[in-house]
């Protein structure tokens, strides 16, 4: 099971732990973090925009519905492509996002939803990149989450994996510590070097390219990663003395958006199913979520096709891969109104595998696999760990039922390489029709005298 796990959540929300006086108490929700789960990543961009208006409410028009009144693999296909390929990165706050949450606030409004564009705003110091100077060399880096913002200079000091054997009882006082990529959590190493007192922290990888970490509670001093081409010449800076000065962003506030749609006429929404539309940066994020928010317009479409189903909602967050941001600030919303639904339905990185893992709440869960069953779809019925997260877990931490639907291959997510060509249509259509049957089940319950039981 645990290998399992591993597996299948390197990139959801995975936080690694970290414990010394060097950290302070506050835990940073969401994001990626093990050593062994991060995958690399190039330089963050975004791509051409459209931007939706915040607060819109798209009016539904109530053409006909295309297609089937029952999922299909190939429209939600060509959803995740768009997403993918069309749009590339949709990193929160930048314009990649904005045109997402316009595609996607247009198709559910072509369903004939009522659609808001919600707002909200989030620290957005995760993955934002920073820079490394030595020399005359300005080396680019990408700042871990959890970071200190500002900069810190120092002699370069080179730890090797910042363990005990490659600190060796040294002093790092007002020193920049230069370590390797490996073996340790991201926040070990950054205790370790802080516990021998550090001023910054410098994290080369040990494959190609730039990669993203997490560091579970917030950073005393800058914490920055640098691709493997960077370890040359910092190896020689720590082996001269020289100074090397970590620069990163200060914390800012960052607009994101959840989309929200409903059928007319104002309805509690008893069933919300849901999937984030955000990304890391510099990647086409196919996997990880292009397969969850197309999956998320698909079922919109097929619940649609026979009419709209009175208490069913459908939503996709922003800043998931922030620390579960968009998701919050719904839940939050809806508790306000009194409005949180019965059960809610996720989708995250749904589009490699070859079978579904059914993660939440006994009851929904249960269903989910006999359905699974039924439908001759492989499924498991597991746990997430503490450490891991996705959106389902703000709704669970509310009182909400939830179920949520994963596949089970991540190699290549937070990275230049998830891209719509490894997608697998039929592992994403096992994972769309699983939820399919799992919402239409769960609709017919909230539908019985009681509702949910």
């Amino acid at each position: 099971m645990t290998m399992i796990l591993r597996a299948l959540f390197p990139s959801l929300v995975l936080l690694a732990v970290a414990g010394t006086a060097c950290a302070t108490p506050a835990a940073i929700p969401g994001g990626t973090a093990t050593e062994t789960g991060q995958q690399t990543v190039t330089p963050p961009g975004s791509s051409p925009v459209a931007s939706p208006t915040a607060g819109q409410a798209g009016t539904p028009t109530r053409p006909p519905v295309t297609g089937p009144a029952e999922h299909e693999g190939a429209r939600t296909m060509a959803h995740l492509a768009h997403l993918a390929n069309v749009i590339g990165p949709r990193v929160s706050g930048t314009k990649g996002e904005e045109t997402a949450i316009a595609y996607i606030r247009d198709q559910f409004a072509a369903s004939g939803y009522a659609v808001e564009v919600l707002p909200f705003d989030f620290e957005g110091d995760r993955f934002q990149p920073g820079t490394v100077r030595s020399g005359q060399s300005t080396l680019e880096a990408l700042t871990m989450a959890g970071s200190k913002g500002g900069s810190a200079s120092g002699r370069a000091v080179y730890v090797g994996l910042a363990d005990v054997a490659g600190i060796g009882g040294r002093s790092l006082a007002v020193a920049i510590a230069i370590a390797d990529r490996g073996s340790l959590l991201f926040a070990d190493k950054y205790e370790n070097v802080c516990a021998a007192g550090a001023a910054g922290l410098v994290i080369v990888n040990n494959q190609e390219g730039m990669f993203s970490g997490t560091l579970r509670k917030p950073a005393t001093f800058p914490v920055v990663s640098v691709a493997d081409t960077a370890a040359a010449e910092l190896r020689a800076a720590a082996a001269s003395g020289a100074v090397v000065t970590i620069e990163t962003p200060t914390v800012i506030d960052t607009p994101s958006a959840n989309v929200m749609a409903r059928p007319p006429g104002g309805t509690a929404c008893r069933v919300l199913v849901g999937g984030h539309h955000d990304s890391v940066a510099a990647t086409p994020g196919a996997n990880d979520n292009a397969s969850g928010t197309a999956t998320v317009l698909e079922l919109a479409r097929a619940f649609a096709a026979d009419g709209l189903d009175d208490g069913l909602c459908f939503a996709t967050f922003g800043a998931e891969e922030s620390g579960l941001h968009g998701s919050s600030a719904l839940v939050d919303r809806l508790r306000t109104e009194g409005k949180l639904p019965d059960y809610m339905v996720n989708i995250d990185v749904a589009g490699i595998g070859d079978g579904v893992a059914v993660i939440g709440s006994p009851e929904p869960v249960g269903r989910a696999v006999k359905l699974a069953s039924s439908l001759g779809i492989p499924a498991l019925a597991t746990e997430l760990p503490s450490n891991y997260g996705s959106d389902h877990q703000s709704f669970r931490d509310a009182g909400v039922a939830v179920v949520f639907f994963t596949s089970g291959e991540f190699a290549t997510i937070h990275s230049p390489r998830d891209v719509h060509t490894d997608i697998d249509p039929a592992e994403l259509e096992r994972v769309g029709d699983l939820a399919f049957a799992t919402t239409r089940d769960l609709l017919a319950q909230v539908a019985q005298p009681g509702g949910r039981p």
